[in-house]
């Protein structure tokens, strides 16, 4: 067997190194993030021009028509989209998208491209996969290839010969983005999601809800917009740092991700972070009131106020809300926090106290274990399922939900160890509001999301790993650009691609390669020393 392994390293070295000449040699060859499982160079040269056509099956007219749009603003070429079977136009070559249904092996996500000199065919067995492959095929394109208008700096477009067969490693490739400590615009979540799907990412988790502001429309309980989603004046708060998405935002926010195969997993936070809420509806805390939200750095970086989980109230409150949640996204898991609930106020309410008589629990946490059921055997009948932080494991866990794993990995390795899907996102390699020098882009790249304590059976519950970006430091777009990249490309890497492809050197030289294509995309990324350096 070790034999066999360092036979399977050689010939790994030998095909980057030949990539490497390649990619000297035309540009472009093999500088694909996230790399695919199995690349093979062959012969050949394909040239992308307006005698182009884009060859469609039924099932993938739509993705015809978006690598037309894709590609049309700076090679000046509308390719035109065609069914197969179309008379063929003469002097032209094709790239065809096709569905097959005998490639089961590559799963729900993967795809085959093969590039020859007349012809480029991209198959899978969903839309999915052939969006990644559309997504490889441009990035096998000069980095031009993403600019806004034609270019005479460009005088040909060409794709060198090569076979690719690629799937994911994991169904889960996130990145969390805060929205509730600083709104963030509906244009941006949108230039995020595009930004997401260019390295493959799939799981856009968006924080609606903490202590600084209810960011997400609830038709039932208009307050928590109107006055949840604003700062008090005596703050001086930008208004571009405050707002709320309407459901129909959210709905276009919704389809937008569908159309680049991003789903949108939204966060509602309870028990605790939950100031924004109880500023609306006082009553559902555990003394009354009243509260005032505040920018994170004008008070406690965690308050105390928490739902009172033995009022009644609070949870019709709650299940209300998690019906019209339910209702507006498609996302089979809806995700309730859980996260740094303080427990003093439970311990003095007189209604907490007799809940925990009533339901013979023992401590606080074994109360937050209860609400944090109660709400999953809720979440259960609107057909959903639930994830939360690790903290949901204490006191007893949920018995279908899953865990995203902050606190290290010891949370998710637990959970995995009982049966539970796993989220990995842990503070030391995927929290990317913490600095460079903290968290670089070279240590997230060598972030493992599968501990190796597990064995192959818990293995398999992990789904995949997360980056996270919390809003309270850096609450300009710009800044966050800084934040997330080049990082982002480190855990697009690792949840797609297998993990024995792990390469410091060669994925250098392909986050190198790709800060071009960036600076075309707008991007405002830090210059990282650990990825500049040769």
């Amino acid at each position: 067997m070790k034999t066999i392994k360092a036979l399977q390293c050689v010939m790994r070295t030998s095909v980057i190194l030949l990539f490497l000449c390649l990619e000297t040699s035309f540009g472009v060859a093999a500088m694909i993030i996230p790399e695919p499982e199995i690349m093979t160079p062959t012969t050949g040269e394909f040239f992308l021009s307006d005698q182009t056509v884009i060859e469609t099956d039924e099932n993938t007219a739509e993705l015809g028509v978006y690598m037309q749009a894709l590609f049309a603003p700076a090679t000046g070429f509308k390719l035109p989209v065609r069914r197969a079977g179309s008379p063929k136009q003469a002097n032209a070559n094709r790239i065809r998208l096709r569905l097959k249904n005998s490639m089961h092996d590559l799963g729900e996500e993967g795809y085959t491209l093969a590039i020859k000199k007349d012809e480029i065919n991209l198959c899978a067995t969903t839309q999915a996969g052939v969006f990644y492959g559309i997504q490889t095929l441009r990035q096998l394109l000069p980095f031009e290839i993403e600019r806004s208008q034609p270019t005479a700096e460009v005088k040909q477009w060409s794709i060198s010969g090569i076979q690719i067969k690629d799937q994911p490693r994991f169904p889960w490739r996130g990145l969390m983005i805060d929205c509730s400590r600083t709104f963030w615009s509906k244009d941006y979540i949108k230039r995020t999601i595009r930004l997401m799907s260019l390295y493959k990412l799939n799981r856009l988790h968006l924080h609606l809800t903490d202590d600084q502001g209810w960011r997400l429309e609830i038709k039932k309980y208009p307050k928590l917009t109107q006055m949840g989603s604003k700062f008090p004046e005596k703050y001086n708060e930008p208004p571009e740092r405050q707002g709320f998405y309407s459901q129909t935002d959210m709905k276009e926010i919704i389809a937008y991700g569908i159309q680049h195969h991003v789903t949108i997993v939204p966060e509602i936070e309870m028990p605790g972070h939950a100031l924004a809420a109880l500023v609306c509806y006082p009553e559902l805390s555990c003394t009354g009131g009243p509260f005032e939200i505040h920018p994170f750095f004008k008070g406690p970086g965690i308050h105390k106020e928490i739902f009172c989980a033995g009022n009644e109230k609070t949870f019709k409150f709650l299940e209300d809300i998690l019906s019209e949640v339910s209702n507006l996204f498609p996302s089979e898991f809806i995700h309730i926090g859980g996260d740094e609930a303080p427990k003093h106020n439970w311990k003095s309410c007189p209604k907490c106290q007799a809940r925990m008589k009533k339901e013979q629990l023992k401590n606080e946490h074994e109360l937050q274990s209860y609400f944090i059921k109660r709400i999953e055997k809720f979440l259960n009948t609107k057909g959903k399922r639930m994830i939360g932080w690790d903290e949901i494991l204490e006191g007893g866990l949920a018995p279908n939900a899953a865990v995203m794993s902050w606190r290290g990995t010891r949370g998710g390795i637990a959970a995995a160890k009982a049966g539970h899907y796993v989220v990995m996102s842990p503070t030391s390699h995927c929290y990317f509001d913490y600095k460079y020098d903290r968290i670089s882009t070279m240590k997230a790249y060598s972030f493992e999301p599968v501990p190796k304590v597990l064995n192959k059976e818990e293995a398999k519950h992990i789904l995949g790993a997360q980056a996270n970006f919390w809003s309270h430091i850096d609450r300009s777009e710009k800044r966050v650009d800084a934040q997330l990249f080049p990082r982002l490309l480190a855990i697009a890497e690792r949840t797609w691609s297998p993990a024995e492809q792990r390469d410091e050197s060669y994925f250098r030289n392909r986050v190198r390669s790709h800060l071009p294509r960036l600076d075309e995309l707008g991007v405002k990324y830090y210059s990282d020393p650990t990825v500049m350096q040769k």
